[in-house]
């Protein structure tokens, strides 16, 4: 580009810095930015967007404050993309009290919070098992005419489900419908997941169903979920039975299917077959994780084979999955 004597504008630089920050290399990202101002090319609030945004993605919340900073310095202003990021990134840290902080003052900063502000604390607050001041939120939202859209309407019945609050998470997902806002995959294999988690089997069933029937093509991560339900529901059978029909079918099985289905095998005494299939999955190129090796190894011990088990665990070390203390 330069040999043709074109000069590179600030859409080229945000373009090259956007590339970078894709695959993780902040470091030139940052120097692109140095070699802007160097350039006299004046940064935009995108070009700083995709810097912050890039390594709060990455829970690099001290290099992104300090992009901000410069963004300040620069005269700048961050607008609801710049403060959503930056919550964004303090709760993949865990550190739900300091989103808070700037979701309380980005109106005091003259920037309106839209949806995406909304979801992105309630997540937070949810992953923190803050469910009543996430419910909080979403009313507050609701109030201010702020629409919630399925990422925020799924986060609310995922935080639910797993606070085992079932009921709760039941009645949102009919309201949801009710509102006219649909329900996508992930939707349903958050509820479908908390009703195998309160023992609810016909409910778990009928949903799965009434996803099928909405025209809602099942993935291999509800599958997954699905499968675990009816092993955990002494359901063993119907289990099996959807995990031979998921090759025949064509998904890919990955390591979470096949070690739902080892875990099955061993919980009903099926060793041998249970061994045969971890094998399996190797042939079909799906390696073990640590929870595969645990699983096997307990049941190897539970049945004596400790010669077999110790072979395991010296395999697992090999692999780099036992992380010693």
């Amino acid at each position: 580009m330069l040999a043709k004597g074109i000069s590179p504008n600030v859409i080229t630089y945000n373009s090259l810095i956007f590339g970078l920050c894709l695959v993780d290399q902040f470091k030139e990202a940052i120097d692109l930015l140095s070699d802007m101002v160097l350039k006299n090319i004046t940064p935009n609030v995108y070009t700083y967007n995709t810097l912050i945004d890039g390594l709060c993605k990455e829970g690099k919340i001290k290099d992104a404050k300090s992009v901000l900073a410069v963004m300040a310095k620069d005269g700048v202003k961050p607008d609801v993309v710049t403060y959503n990021s930056l919550m964004d990134g303090y709760c993949l840290v865990n550190q739900v009290n300091k989103a808070k902080y700037v979701f309380n003052t980005m109106p005091l900063s003259g920037v309106s919070l839209d949806v995406q502000s909304y979801s992105i604390m309630i997540n937070g607050l949810c992953k923190s098992k803050m469910i009543d001041a996430a419910l909080n939120l979403f009313e507050e939202m609701r109030s201010k005419y702020l629409v919630p859209n399925t990422v925020t309407y799924t986060t609310i019945i995922d935080g639910l489900s797993k606070s085992k609050r079932i009921c709760c998470a039941v009645e949102l997902f009919e309201k949801m419908h009710d509102r006219g806002q649909p329900a996508d995959i992930v939707t349903y294999t958050c509820l479908l997941d908390g009703m195998f988690n309160a023992k609810q089997l016909d409910k778990a069933l009928m949903l799965f169903n009434r996803m099928k029937e909405s025209c809602i093509d099942p993935n291999i991560d509800i599958y997954n979920v699905l499968i675990d339900g009816l092993c955990k529901s002494e359901r063993f059978e119907n289990a099996k039975e959807i995990f031979q029909d998921l090759s025949i079918k064509g998904y890919h099985l990955n390591t979470r299917t096949y070690t739902i289905m080892i875990n099955g095998l061993c919980n009903e005494g099926l060793l041998d077959e249970a061994l045969a299939l971890m094998s399996e999955m190797e042939d079909h190129g799906c390696f073990p994780d640590a929870v595969t090796y645990e699983i096997i190894i307990r049941a190897l011990l539970e049945k004596g084979e400790n010669d077999l088990a110790l072979k395991h665990l010296r395999e697992m070390i090999a692999r780099g999955l036992l992380k010693r203390q």
